[in-house]
């Protein structure tokens, strides 16, 4: 009996094979050893036996270890050369379990080996398309689309109304620190409009920003809030220096509430912002002058508390520096930009297309063109800023006439405050009482729609003929007469 080693096709772990074949003398041998040891009755027995293994062993036949495992029978007595065989047989049988189990063990190895492969492919795939979202192009367009979401949110109704209240709480609750302040800490009067500059300044420009109306912060009410931040933080004993903040904030920017018709309105946030860069400067300016006991006691003395031609002059000159290279920044670096883009709002553009002046509307009849819209209200401009400078030097040596004078143009802010809320409640109102008038409507012809279906159906003719022409007569004087009512209101 010879075990041979050959692979099978597919080269699986079953490639071993055993090979038994006998000759003559193998034959021989056996007859003679069995006939020897046993008697005739074992003999026949043993005959059997070996008839039956050769009839499961035929000459060159081949078997793998499953059918070795399922046909041959270990249990048989063999001796002598036998039990050799029977050795070697279990010794190739335990090799061949090992390699079997080496080689699924293997195939687990190489499975495991394919699925990180197609994980690690599907992490780089996934790390690609990561790259991919955070591209310039799409990480914009992503955010873009965030920014649509986010400002349609903040134009729903509830929105919008909760805001209005907030901004509207927040306008009383400065006014009331305010005027807190005034009276009993003048002296901190400076630090509390720097603390409300900075965050409504970021405000206004996001919002003028998104509007393209950011060329409205490089005018001079802006221009004017930070010279008044030089002289709190950086000369604060100079002179001379306040004299000339003194004079913008009460010459031209105080007056701008009445040249831009600014309202006092609680609750918009962008009439509110307007209000406090033309009105909170005069105050900051007004504590320094009469409450000598604040931080900012050194910048009138008693020898040189005296508004000087020198004084109005240097406030001239910084006005003059101003419009020329806002001039320069939107007549000449700028101007393609803007000629570009109709929507971009400057004054120049504001003051002669969208609510013309009347002094460049006489300037138009006249025959100027639009491109000298920007030298004709420059002009304007600087003559205005001259005559504001007139009420200063008795403001600035009268606390009574100080006084009145940011009282009277405070009053101009609160009464056209006043007109804002009563044009736009009136407007609501009106826009409120059209609503009820159409749903009234709407709900009167329903009802007449509906009388017309169940009578064309059949169903109650007679009763339904007979409540429709009772009720009509009653119902419609009544909804006229509330139509009336509502009109008259």
């Amino acid at each position: 009996m010879i075990i041979t080693d050959s692979p099978t096709v597919d080269g699986s772990s079953q490639g071993f094979h055993l090979n038994t074949k006998t000759d003559k003398e193998q034959q021989k041998q056996f007859n003679e050893n069995t006939s020897d040891g046993t008697n005739n009755n074992n003999h026949s027995n043993s005959g059997s036996e070996n008839r039956n293994f050769k009839a499961s062993t035929a000459n060159d036949e081949e078997y793998t270890l499953e059918e070795i495992y399922d046909d041959v029978d270990f249990d048989f007595d063999l001796s002598g050369v036998h039990s050799d065989a029977k050795n070697i047989l279990q010794s190739f049988i335990k090799h061949e379990v090992i390699k079997s189990t080496l080689s699924k063990q293997l195939n687990k190895v190489v499975l495991l080996k394919d699925v990180a492969a197609n994980k690690g492919g599907v992490v780089k795939q996934t790390l690609l398309d990561r790259k991919k979202q955070l591209a310039p192009e799409n990480l914009k367009r992503a955010l873009k689309s965030k920014k649509k979401q986010l400002e349609q949110k903040l134009q729903t109704p509830p929105f919008i109304r909760t805001s209005d209240k907030c901004a509207f709480t927040i306008g009383m609750l400065v006014l009331l620190i305010t005027e807190y302040i005034i009276l009993k800490k003048p002296h901190h009067m400076a630090y509390w409009y720097t603390a409300l500059l900075v965050p409504l300044m970021f405000a206004r420009y996001y919002f003028y920003k998104k509007a393209k109306y950011q060329y409205f912060m490089i005018d001079f009410c802006y221009f004017a809030q930070a010279m008044l931040l030089v002289g709190i933080f950086l000369v604060p004993s100079s002179t001379l220096w306040f004299q000339v903040v003194f004079t913008a904030s009460n010459g031209p920017l105080l007056s701008g509430i009445v040249m831009w018709r600014n309202s006092l309105v609680f609750h918009d946030l962008d009439k509110l912002t307007s209000v406090f860069i033309h009105i909170f400067p005069p105050l900051v300016t007004f504590c320094w002058r009469w409450y000598p006991h604040t931080d900012f006691s050194s910048v009138c003395s008693e020898g040189d508390c005296w508004v000087t031609f020198g004084s109005l002059a240097v406030t001239l000159v910084c006005y003059c520096l101003w419009q020329i290279a806002y001039f320069v920044k939107t007549e000449i670096i700028d101007r393609d930009f803007i000629e570009k883009d109709k929507e971009i709002m400057t004054s120049a553009r504001w003051m002669s297309d969208v609510k013309p002046h009347p002094i460049w509307v006489m300037c138009a009849k006249k025959g100027y063109k639009r491109e000298q819209a920007s030298y004709v209200l420059m002009t304007v401009q600087l003559i205005y800023t001259m005559l504001t400078f007139i009420p200063i030097p008795f403001i600035y040596h009268s606390f009574e006439l100080h006084v009145l004078y940011l009282s009277a143009i405070f009053l101009v802010a609160v009464w056209n405050g006043a007109n804002f809320y009563f044009e736009i409640f009136s407007e609501t109102y009106s826009k409120r009482l059209q609503k009820l008038l159409n749903e009234a409507a709407a709900t009167k012809n329903q009802e007449v729609s509906e009388k017309a279906i169940t009578t064309a159906n059949g169903s109650g003719v007679g009763s339904s003929t007979s409540s429709s022409s009772e009720k009509t007569p009653s119902l419609s004087p009544l909804a006229s007469a509330e139509d009336d009512k509502l009109h008259q209101e």
